[in-house]
C-alpha cells in the first residue's frame, strides 16, 4: 500500500492547490425544440473510472412534450471538442442512464460529458448540455493545459449547501454517524406540492467534495446553420446519409439502398431515397458492435457513392475552460479515490465490452425458408443455374432483352407484379448474371422464400438467399457502391457496474457507495432507500437531483459521517 499512496501523492502534489470549485449545467438549447438535462453521481473522478449519469428529456418549454426522441447519445469530451469515448442510449419515458467508461490512458485535466438527441444535430452544439468533470489520472504527470485564466468565484461552503430544503424535498436518515460496513437507511419525502412540479429524480451518495458546486458554461459561439437533415429517432437507433453520383456530384433521388447486419440476430432492410438523395433507416436495438454493409441498386450512366453520416458530432465546438486545479479537500478527496481505483484493479474480473454482441438465435430475418436446397446432397453440376432447374416449381430463370432474371413462383397474385430480393449471405445483388457465375462449390445452401415479402418500405416477390460456404459472398464483387461499416449499436446497460453492491470476498473499494438514477416515489411522496457503507472512515454527501418545472436541475444534499467508533 505504501508503494501505491506514494506514486498518487506525487503526482497530485503537481497541481495547483488553490482553485475554483466548478460543477456543469446544461447549456440552454437554441432554438431546438428538445433538450437534456443530465446529472452525474459526481464531478470529480479517477481514470479508469465509471462516470454514472442519469438523463432527462423535455421540450424546450420544460414539459415532456416534443419530437419523442428514443435514443440518447452521450461523450466525454475534451474543452476542444474532441472525443474520448461515446455512447448510445435507450429512452424511455423521456428518461434515460447508464454509464461511461473514463479512458485509463487519459490526462489529468478538465473534461465534459456532452449530451444530445440526433434530432438536436440540426441546431449545432450550442443546444446540447454540457457537463463539467475533473479527471485525474495518478498514472500519469501530465496535466491539460486551461484555455482561459482562472476567474475569482465566491466559495461557498458546505454547511451552506445542506440542510435546507430545496423544492419541498427532506432527506433523513437513522443516524448521524455510522460505522464503516453500516447499513444506512435513507428516508426522502416530499409535500404534495412535488407530485407534478418535479420529474427525474435520482439520489447518489459520494465522498464529500467529490461533487463541485454549480458554474454555468460559457456560451458557445461557434456558428452552425441548420440543415435539417436529422429526422426524431421515434423508435431506435438509424443511419442515415446521402446517395451521389460520384462523378457529377448530384444526389441520386428514388434509388434503392440496401442494408445488411451481419452476426448473431442477422438482418436485412432497403429503401427509396428520398428528393434530395437522403435515407434513413431504423435500426434494431441490438447492443455492442455489428458489421454492416450498404449498397445502392445499380443505376444505368450513374456511378453511386455512399456518404454514410457520422453518429456522433463532428462539429467543432471550443469551450472556455479555466486552468486545472484542486483544492486541498479535493486533493485529499481524489487520493482516497484513486487508492480505491487502484486497489480495486487487482480484483478484477472480466466484463462484457461493446465489442460483444447481443446473443440471438441465428436466424435470417425471413425466419424459417419454404425451401432449403442443399448443393453436397445432389450430384456435382457444372453451374449454379442447373442446381436452380432443380428448382423448377418453385424458381425459374428467364430472359428479357438478352438478360436472365430469376422468377419465384407462388399463390399470391402479387408475385407477378413485384420482383424477388435475390441475397449472397444476407447481401443484396441485382445482377443476376453475376450470382449464376457463382462456382457451385463455393455454396453451401440455397434457401427460398415464396410468397411477397414486405420489409421495411419494399414489397418483394419472394427471396433468395444464396449461403457460402466460408461466409466469403463466394469471392463475387460485391456493388462498388458498397460500404462496410463497422457499427456502434446501443450499450448495454445490462452490464451493471455494482455499484450498490458489495462483491464478497472482495474489499470494498467503492468511491460512489449508491446510486439510483431513477428515483420513485409513492403515492404519499415518499421512496426509502438502503445501502451498506464502504470501510473507509470520512464524510459522505447524500445528494437528491430532481428537475423542477422550467426544467432546470436542483439539488438536496445531506450529510452523514463514517468514523471508528
Amino acid at each position: 500500500m505504501i508503494k501505491i499512496t506514494t506514486q498518487i501523492f506525487f503526482v497530485l502534489s503537481l497541481q495547483i492547490l488553490a482553485g475554483l470549485i466548478l460543477k456543469g449545467q446544461e447549456s440552454k438549447p437554441v432554438a431546438a425544440s428538445e433538450s437534456v438535462v443530465l446529472i452525474t453521481d459526481r464531478t470529480l473522478y479517477v481514470a479508469s473510472e465509471q462516470i454514472l449519469f442519469s438523463a432527462f428529456l423535455q421540450s424546450r418549454d420544460g414539459s415532456d412534450t416534443g419530437p419523442g426522441s428514443r435514443i440518447l447519445y452521450v461523450e466525454l469530451i475534451t474543452p476542444e471538442g474532441n472525443q474520448l469515448y461515446g455512447n448510445k442510449y435507450s429512452v424511455n419515458d423521456n428518461l434515460s442512464s447508464g454509464y461511461l467508461s473514463i479512458p485509463g490512458d487519459i490526462i489529468t485535466g478538465i473534461y465534459y460529458l456532452r449530451a444530445y438527441t440526433k434530432y438536436m444535430r440540426n441546431y449545432g452544439p450550442k443546444s446540447y448540455h454540457y457537463t463539467r468533470i475533473k479527471i485525474i489520472n495518478p498514472e500519469s504527470k501530465d496535466v491539460q493545459v486551461g484555455t482561459i485564466k482562472n476567474n475569482p468565484s465566491q466559495i461557498i461552503s458546505i454547511e451552506e449547501r445542506t440542510g435546507k430544503t430545496v423544492g419541498s424535498f427532506t432527506i433523513s436518515h437513522d443516524k448521524y454517524a455510522y460505522a464503516p460496513g453500516d447499513s444506512v437507511h435513507l428516508l426522502i419525502a416530499g409535500t404534495d406540492s412535488i407530485k407534478s412540479s418535479y420529474r427525474g429524480l435520482c439520489l447518489s451518495v459520494v465522498p464529500e467534495f467529490s461533487e463541485s458546486l454549480d458554474q454555468d458554461i460559457p456560451s458557445l459561439n461557434e456558428p452552425y446553420e441548420n440543415n435539417g437533415f436529422y429526422y426524431p429517432e421515434t423508435r431506435s437507433l438509424s443511419i442515415t446519409g446521402k446517395l451521389i453520383d460520384n462523378t457529377s456530384g448530384k444526389a441520386l433521388s428514388r434509388t434503392r439502398i440496401n442494408l445488411s447486419i451481419f452476426g448473431n440476430g442477422r438482418d436485412f432492410m432497403a429503401m427509396m431515397t428520398d428528393s434530395s438523395g437522403r435515407f434513413f433507416f431504423s435500426l434494431p436495438k441490438y447492443t455492442g458492435y455489428r458489421d454492416l454493409f450498404l449498397c445502392a441498386d445499380n443505376i444505368p450512366a450513374a456511378n453511386p457513392k455512399i456518404l454514410v453520416d457520422n453518429d456522433f458530432c463532428t462539429n467543432p465546438v471550443h469551450i472556455p475552460t479555466n486552468i486545472f486545479t484542486l483544492t486541498p479537500k479535493e486533493r485529499e478527496t481524489a487520493l482516497n479515490m484513486a487508492i480505491n481505483i487502484q486497489l480495486g484493479s487487482y480484483f478484477k474480473t472480466g466484463q462484457n465490452s461493446d465489442s460483444v454482441n447481443e446473443r440471438r438465435e441465428d436466424r435470417p430475418f425471413y425466419g424459417k425458408p419454404n425451401v432449403t436446397l442443399d448443393i453436397d446432397k445432389y450430384i456435382q453440376l457444372p453451374t449454379l443455374e442447373d442446381y436452380f432447374n432443380e428448382l423448377t416449381t418453385l424458381v425459374s430463370i428467364r430472359k428479357s432483352k438478352g438478360e436472365k432474371y430469376f422468377w419465384i413462383f407462388g399463390e399470391q397474385e402479387g408475385m407477378t407484379v413485384y420482383n424477388p430480393l435475390i441475397l449472397i449471405d444476407l447481401v443484396a445483388i441485382n445482377n443476376p448474371a453475376l450470382i449464376l457465375k457463382i462456382p457451385p462449390s463455393e455454396v453451401s445452401r440455397i434457401e427460398v422464400v415464396n410468397h411477397l415479402y414486405l420489409k421495411g418500405d419494399q414489397i418483394y416477390g419472394g427471396i433468395i438467399n444464396i449461403i457460402s460456404k466460408k461466409g466469403d459472398f463466394a469471392e463475387i464483387n460485391l456493388p462498388s457502391s458498397g460500404v462496410f461499416l463497422n457499427y456502434k449499436f446501443l450499450a448495454d446497460n445490462s452490464n451493471d457496474p455494482g455499484i450498490n453492491q458489495r462483491q464478497p470476498h472482495k474489499p470494498d473499494t467503492r468511491n460512489t457507495l449508491f446510486w439510483n438514477p431513477h428515483l420513485l416515489l409513492n403515492k404519499d411522496h415518499i421512496a426509502r432507500e438502503t445501502f451498506k457503507l464502504s470501510g473507509a472512515p470520512g464524510n459522505y454527501l447524500i445528494i437528491l437531483n430532481a428537475i423542477n418545472s422550467k426544467g432546470e436541475a436542483i439539488e438536496q444534499i445531506s450529510r452523514l459521517e463514517v468514523r471508528n467508533f
